[in-house]
């Protein structure tokens, strides 16, 4: 059984809506209600059974239809993570309503607490701490310090950033421990008090030792772009790149803020440098990535060729895209 951060209580209640009665006998409606193991709603969790997908609402109540004759499963999703799963025996003779309890174990939710240093290990004020997997922000006080509080069980992906400073991407896995502690070190930019100096090298990343390899043999199944590849691109934001990539679609609210969906308008996984970073609809990409960040990003439109690093869990039936920063 997996972990998760609830007891599920599902009661599922198989109904037919009116316009299967009229002829669409083969499209029957699938009604529940989800609560946390102390019986509270469990609002905005995403339910779903292959490419039929809903959420539930304010008070845990979720109509899934169409769902096929058949055993199937029902999966229920949260922040990106799955959270459980219940199986249905769909039959003409099943009955007009079905209890499912699925018992996983219970976690309390994390505490993230951290400080943010310069090299001279000097506390830093001011500076934006982004929580990727959550898309929380916080900023530093004086004393250098930032939280984030009621955070699933999971491992969280931190974006730290400051004018002058290099972009800092640090993982904090909080699947096992109820609270944490993060020191994260700021770096300036080297050389930010030269004058005009003209580099040519090539610049040795550890971190992006796959991607570069990927990018060297242009082979396989995924697309990859450079640096150079997205600069040529001209992009004004990170969703610019995505534009024309085939297979791959960027769906923008009325705000402009862009998530990547694939082929059915599901949405892709994505990594940013090898962390999975969730999307979450109504805050998409160009809230995770500043466009000036980007030093690679490979795109593949099935399971086929996904490299290892860019794996967690079950495969994405959409797609996954990853992302690589400077």
């Amino acid at each position: 059984m997996m972990r998760t951060s609830a007891l599920l209580l599902c009661l599922v209640a198989l109904s037919v809506s009116p316009a299967a009665i009229l002829g669409a006998q083969d499209a029957p409606v699938l009604r529940g209600t989800l609560r946390d193991s102390l019986g509270r709603p469990m609002p905005r969790v995403e339910v779903s059974h292959r490419q039929v997908r809903t959420l539930t609402d304010s008070v845990g109540n979720f109509r899934l239809q169409p769902v096929p004759t058949g055993r199937i499963t029902v999966r229920f999703v949260r922040d990106g993570s799955l959270i459980g799963e219940v199986e249905a025996n769909v039959t003409s003779d099943t009955m007009p309503s079905v209890q499912v309890e699925v018992v996983t174990e219970r976690t309390e939710p994390r505490t993230l607490l951290g400080v943010v240093v310069d090299s001279s290990n000097v506390p830093m004020r001011d500076v934006t701490v982004e929580l990727v997997t959550t898309l929380a922000e916080s900023r530093t006080d004086s004393l250098g310090r930032f939280s984030f509080r009621d955070l699933p069980a999971r491992r969280h992906l931190l974006r730290v950033r400051r004018v002058g400073y290099s972009p800092t991407f640090a993982a904090v896995d909080l699947t096992d421990n109820t609270s944490k502690r993060a020191r994260i070190v700021l770096r300036q930019f080297a050389g930010q008090n030269l004058g005009l100096v003209v580099v040519r090298a090539v610049r040795p990343m550890g971190r992006m030792r796959g991607f570069q390899q990927r990018a060297e043999r242009r082979s396989g199944w995924g697309r990859i772009l450079t640096e150079k590849d997205i600069a040529a691109r001209n992009p004004m934001q990170a969703t610019d790149v995505f534009q024309t990539i085939a297979g791959l679609r960027v769906n923008q609210d009325r705000f402009g803020r862009g998530v990547l969906t694939g082929r059915g308008g599901c949405l892709m996984a994505v990594f940013i440098n090898g962390f999975p970073a969730p999307q979450l609809r109504g805050a998409g990409i160009d809230d995770m990535v500043n466009v000036l960040d980007l030093a690679g990003v490979e795109v593949y439109n099935s399971q086929a060729g996904v490299p290892m690093e860019l794996t967690n869990g079950p495969p994405n039936m959409c797609g996954t895209v990853g992302i690589w920063t400077k």
